[in-house]
């Protein structure tokens, strides 16, 4: 007798370790030799960015960029405004689990908090807590069982909805750009500051990217040393991804890896355009969804053999879920006591702080980082700088109670605005969305194999046997024990549906 397993790939993914490391960086930012000495600090903006990841035996080592753009009041006459950016590498290493399956890594950084101090005129220390998230999923094709072939063999099986991991990448995307500042705004003599951000994040058809990039930017104009001005700029960004693989579900984590900008001349020879060079990075996992039929167990009423099973983790459920949010809050600004005059430039930053699952919810807790610069008093106006934090937290409904999700969160803020509310108060609102990827797993047996085939002892049954079912018997249970088919019980006790069986009822089982 020849009993044969037919076999269907199925590839499987499940995170095997997940660390969190927070880290504690000092970096010694040195004065330009073109800038004047530092009188005090008006504002921080730092951003952390991945780069790297190295695999080194047992080790992994997760490197990057941490980048500060220090806007300070100088040590001169004039007390001018000026601006210090710097970029410092900085390497992590985690420990590497030991697994012999592929595994990708996905990296979450964040700066949890910047203290610049003045060490002289010509050197500051910032001390930066860089937190990351570090996620190793192991990947791993599977063939398994999904139809026992052979002479008079009785199989059962189930249908298994299975999220199936395809592909795991990121792709590169370079931005060009020649921006014009807005009609009425000065030409430039310098730029200060520029903050950058991914918002409205989605995918349209052919595997399309779509973003815009908003560009936030301070800078000294040309005709008076002494101002600052601002411009905001929106840049639509479209690419498409080029995946070329089949997915039923794809999600996508954007991050800016860099962004550049410097002033460039129009046609008169002035600083009115803006020329943008940057890199955005498009990490994607796609997912296919499949209803599989996957063998649970079999038998010969003539052989006897076994079924090689395998406990694996599967996943059930892969889906975005999305809410969007305002957050507000008025924030008390130090004046010196004087009026708030002026509000020159707001950047808000969203931030992860924590996420739990708490039955049928999922509770985010998260803060916006705010990076301020306003002037102060009607008679002769001051430059001052701030960095304050909004706290907010949100629960989103979850789509099966107390069910175990793996997550992955995103803060985007769509949309800011501010003004001023009282004499020494900055109010803010920001329009945050709230995305999540959510992951559900499942533990099952998955038949891999057929070994021990062998004739079965068989043992000489009365033409009619009696069976009284017990609690937990089920058709199946009960014509494997007996070696014939469940049709056969059913056509021999005058049953019309495969219904299974009370305790104690009388089972005939014909010879």
């Amino acid at each position: 007798m020849s009993v044969e397993l037919i076999k269907k790939p199925i590839n499987l993914y499940q995170v095997i370790d997940e660390q969190q490391k927070e880290e504690l960086m000092e970096t010694g930012i040195i004065v330009p030799d073109s800038k004047p000495d530092v009188l005090d600090v008006l504002a921080v903006d730092s951003n952390v960015i991945v780069k790297t990841r190295e695999k080194t035996g047992r080790v992994m080592e997760i490197g990057g960029d941490l980048s500060f753009q220090v806007i300070y009041r100088a040590d001169n006459q004039e007390q001018s405004i000026e601006a210090i950016n710097v970029n410092t590498q900085w390497s992590v290493s985690c420990s590497y689990p030991a697994r012999e399956e592929d595994i990708y890594t996905i990296v979450r950084s964040t700066v949890e908090h910047t203290n610049v101090d003045i060490v002289n005129g010509r050197k500051l220390s910032a001390k930066s807590v860089v937190k990351l998230n570090v996620k190793y999923l192991a990947v791993q094709s599977i063939e398994a069982g999904e139809n026992v072939q052979g002479e008079n063999v009785y199989q059962k099986a189930e249908q298994q909805d299975i999220a199936m991991i395809e592909d795991i990448g990121e792709n590169n995307i370079n931005l060009s750009e020649l921006l014009e500042l807005p009609n009425g705004k000065p030409a430039i003599d310098e730029i200060l500051y520029c903050n950058a951000m991914l918002k409205d994040p989605k995918i349209s058809e052919n595997d399309t990217l779509e973003f815009v990039l908003d560009l936030n930017i301070l800078y000294r104009p040309d005709n008076d040393s002494n101002q600052v001005e601002n411009a905001y700029f929106e840049i639509p960004v479209s690419k498409s991804l080029e995946l070329n693989k089949y997915y039923t579900n794809l999600s996508v984590n954007g991050v800016i890896k860099s962004i550049n900008v410097k002033p460039d001349e129009d046609l008169d020879g002035l600083l009115t355009r803006i020329r943008v060079e940057g890199e955005i990075g498009a990490e994607y996992i796609l997912y296919s969804r499949e209803n599989v039929n996957l063998v649970n167990d079999a038998y010969s009423p003539d052989y006897d053999f076994e079924l090689e099973k395998k406990p694996v983790t599967v996943s059930v459920e892969e889906q975005d879920i999305a809410e969007n949010i305002q957050v507000s809050a008025n924030l008390p600004l130090d004046c010196g006591g004087d009026t708030l005059e002026e509000i020159l430039n707001v950047c808000v930053k969203p931030r992860l702080l924590s996420v739990e699952n708490t039955g049928s919810d999922m509770e985010i807790n998260g803060c916006l980082n705010v990076f301020a610069i306003y002037g102060t008093g009607l008679d002769m106006r001051i430059l001052r700088g701030a960095n304050q934090e909004v706290q907010f937290s949100h629960r989103m409904t979850l789509p099966e109670a107390n069910a175990a999700y793996d997550n992955d969160v995103q803060l985007i803020v769509d949309n800011s605005n501010f003004d001023i509310v009282s004499d020494n108060e900055l109010g803010i609102k920001a329009d945050v969305k709230i995305k999540v990827h959510i992951s559900k797993k499942a533990n099952i047996n998955i038949v891999t194999g057929v070994k021990g085939v062998k004739p079965a002892d068989r043992k000489e049954n009365p033409p009619i046997l009696i069976y009284y079912t017990q609690d937990g018997d089920t058709l199946w249970s009960i014509a494997r024990k007996y070696r014939v088919s469940i049709q056969k019980i059913m056509n021999d006790n005058g049953m019309t549906e495969e219904i299974e069986p009370e305790a104690g009822r009388k089972i005939f089982l014909i010879g």
